[in-house]
């Protein structure tokens, strides 16, 4: 088959039209991604633009080159409208739809009809370029580290470079109007490259959008839904990792065990809305009395524990203190009710961290249980002797 310009163009018109149904598909499957439906709805409108644009030139219709030329300003806006979209970034329809609405509107005056294909070019570097701005910003604003990002930020820029080299060649008379360039020629690398960033663009934003999901599942799977702070598995996994950290720099880690007074008692008078937000109090608080390299988790229904990395005993009494002080004091009225919440804390330290994480978590749930014991709403630390072999269980509050 003889490959010549015309049937390139035909094969970028097919090739858009596959993309943005495969990209439609996709968001049919899963609603909550408007960005795909969008970027898919992109590709369908280029598929017709350049559609148009042949029917144009076969029937000698300007009014047809006219409609493909907008149309043709109109994908890459709505290919920034997902970009924007899919950073969860304000992205108004109004904009996206500018550039096709100008070149519809600049191209109705007599004698300026020759200038919707200059503008079309222009706008639709314009957004091209404007997209893999938000991509890339994107990428430095949230803490998601996505690898598919990158591939889609380069095809789009690398684009948006490829429509500017054609907007040049266009205004400096390169090719003349209702001149076909031939295949071997810089349209001819245009529409071939347009081919290569459809293709390539639905397949990473696929993948990008797999790469969320994932990253979300693996997000949801350590963190605790009522709290937003690591669940148990995640902090035992963290606080182990703090602890070798510490083992090899010979530094002291503190643990602290923190245990909801009469939590049964809270929901079975108040409801489990009022104990709710008890739980979501105290690790608020427990949260906001730590410093960056400490770490928090919810081990179970109503106990917490605490890792504090290079804390001595002193330290980890005040910052435990702290907390049971603050807590008391916030819930003591909850939503109108009088709860009066407190909160017992157990606390152990090591001074070269060379016990394992879980024998500190036993020594802090022993001096936990004292805690209890003593009659609630206090603190106590379980110090182990001169030589390490003893331990001994103190009253700090």
């Amino acid at each position: 088959m003889h490959l010549d310009l015309l049937t390139l163009v035909a094969m970028g018109s097919f090739v858009a039209a596959c993309a943005g149904a495969v990209l439609l598909v996709a968001w049919f499957q899963n609603r909550k991604l408007p960005a795909l439906g969008l970027w898919g709805l992109a590709n369908i409108v280029e598929a017709l633009g350049i559609a148009s644009l042949m029917l144009g030139a076969a029937l000698d219709e300007p009014s047809w080159s006219l409609f493909g030329s907008a149309l043709l300003a109109f994908a890459p806006g709505l290919i920034w409208k997902a970009a924007r979209t899919f950073d969860v970034k304000a992205a108004p329809l109004i904009l996206a739809v500018l550039g096709a609405a100008l070149v519809g509107a600049a191209s109705m005056f007599p004698g300026t009809l020759i200038a919707a294909g200059p503008l079309s070019l222009a706008f639709s570097t314009v957004y091209m370029l404007a997209a893999a701005i938000s991509l890339w910003l994107g990428s430095n604003d949230s803490n998601e580290v996505l690898k598919a990002r990158w591939p889609i930020i380069i095809l789009v820029a690398l684009h948006a470079a490829v429509l500017s080299v054609g907007l040049y060649s266009t205004l400096n008379g390169s090719v003349g109007p209702g001149e076909i360039p031939p295949i071997m020629s810089l349209f001819g690398f245009i529409h071939f490259e347009n081919i290569v960033f459809n293709l390539g663009t639905a397949v990473f934003i696929l993948a990008l959008v797999k790469e969320r999901s994932e990253a979300a599942s693996e997000r949801t799977a350590r963190v605790d839904s009522l709290t937003g702070i690591a669940n148990r598995a995640a902090f035992m996994e963290n606080a182990g990792r703090a602890l070798e950290l510490c083992r090899r720099e010979k530094s002291s880690v503190s643990v602290i065990m923190c245990d909801l007074d009469r939590f049964k008692l809270i929901n079975d008078t108040h409801g489990h809305a009022i104990g709710d937000t008890v739980i979501k109090t105290f690790s608020e608080i427990s949260t906001g009395a730590l410093w960056p390299n400490d770490l928090v988790g919810r081990i179970g229904g109503e106990e917490f524990a605490i890792v504090l990395p290079r804390a001595s005993v002193e330290m980890a009494q005040a910052r435990a203190e702290r907390i049971r002080v603050d807590f008391a004091e916030a819930c003591c009225f909850v939503d109108g009710h009088r709860v009066n919440a407190t909160v017992s804390c157990g606390l152990s330290v090591s001074a070269n961290a060379e016990e394992t994480l879980s024998e500190l978590l036993r020594h802090a749930d022993l001096a936990l249980y004292c805690a209890k014991a003593e009659g609630r709403n206090c603190v106590r630390a379980d110090n182990p002797g001169p030589d390490g072999s003893e331990r001994n269980v103190i009253r700090v509050a």
